[in-house]
């Protein structure tokens, strides 16, 4: 999607509204979807009912369906933002549920570490737990990237414009996240073709490929660091690092976040502080390696890495 011409105007100035309320639950099934947005939607609907039926276990079984219920209603409003960017006059507007699908996200993230990990727990299922603490990690994760060092509160001053661009990007991020929440959850209790299921194959394709690149070049910068210690050297390594996670990140599968983010840690303190980062550095690079090899694992990458085995996001 193209974004519009430069239009100088502060957003305020384009439409002299009040900051809206909080648009409530049922006036976001008031907009018309798209054929794709209603066929998405109804044959996520049909998995997640799928899903829920193969849980034994009640209690598990009521988390479950109350967090992809949630989720799924979450595309909603992200299905209404994207309709909304064709149209300038409902930049507003989008901000608007941008703060409501905010709340709504925390609220989630609550509900998921306050009750729906003990239940899983409590019922033994491990796998689940790992599961939801990732996708609790991996929401407030990009919720605080958009609204708190993004800076989406807080916009309608600027240029149409970066409001517009900001929202995109928003709301780019949000799909991602919902989408890899959602697919992570549901293959805890059956296999799901993930690029199937969102009818985005092209996007993960492009995603991965991206992820690969990325991922290679971050490997080159940290073997030429292992090799050459130099001061400018290193700070470009962290630079890499700090970029990466701010970037790509987001293109892998959320129980690898928290590595990422820990050893990437370690390895910048190390050089900031002058210490002896080569040992870090290592280790940084063996976990890159293992990661870059998953990616290539995909099943969306199967052409293009056809002996790695094309297996599912799973």
């Amino acid at each position: 999607m193209s974004a519009p011409l430069a239009i100088m105007t502060p957003l305020a100035t384009i439409a002299e509204l009040e900051p809206q309320l909080p648009l409530l639950r049922h006036e976001v099934h008031d907009d018309p979807q798209t054929d794709v947005q209603r066929a998405v939607q109804a044959n996520l609907q049909i998995e997640i009912d799928s899903a829920v039926r193969l849980i034994e276990n009640s209690q598990v079984r009521q988390i479950s369906e109350t967090i992809l219920l949630e989720l799924l209603r979450f595309f909603d409003w992200l299905d209404r933002i994207e309709n909304n960017l064709h149209k300038l006059d409902t930049l507003l507007e989008s901000l608007s549920l941008l703060e409501v699908l905010e709340f709504e996200a925390r609220s989630l993230t609550d509900y998921i570490q306050s009750k729906a990990i003990n239940v899983a727990a409590s019922s033994e299922t491990e796998r689940l737990s790992d599961v939801l603490d990732g996708i609790s990690y991996g929401i407030t994760h990009d919720l605080r990237r958009i609204f708190e060092r993004e800076l989406v509160r807080g916009v309608t001053e600027q240029s149409t414009p970066i409001v517009y661009g900001k929202i995109l990007h928003a709301h780019g991020l949000l799909t991602n996240c919902f989408q890899q929440s959602t697919i992570t959850l549901l293959q805890v209790f059956k296999p799901i073709d993930a690029s199937a299921l969102f009818n985005d194959i092209e996007s993960r394709l492009q995603q991965s490929l991206v992820l690969c690149k990325d991922l290679s070049s971050l490997m080159r910068f940290v073997k030429l660091s292992q090799a050459n210690s130099d001061p400018d050297v290193l700070r470009t390594v962290t630079a890499r690092i700090l970029e990466f996670r701010d970037g790509s990140m987001q293109y892998l599968m959320y129980k690898d976040w928290r590595g990422y983010e820990s050893l990437a840690l370690e390895v910048i303190n190390a050089i900031e502080n002058n210490l002896d980062s080569k040992p870090l550095l290592h280790k940084f690079l063996t976990y890159l390696e293992v990661l870059y090899g998953h990616v290539k694992m995909r099943a969306v990458l199967a052409e293009n890495f056809p002996y790695s085995g094309g297996e599912q996001e799973s």
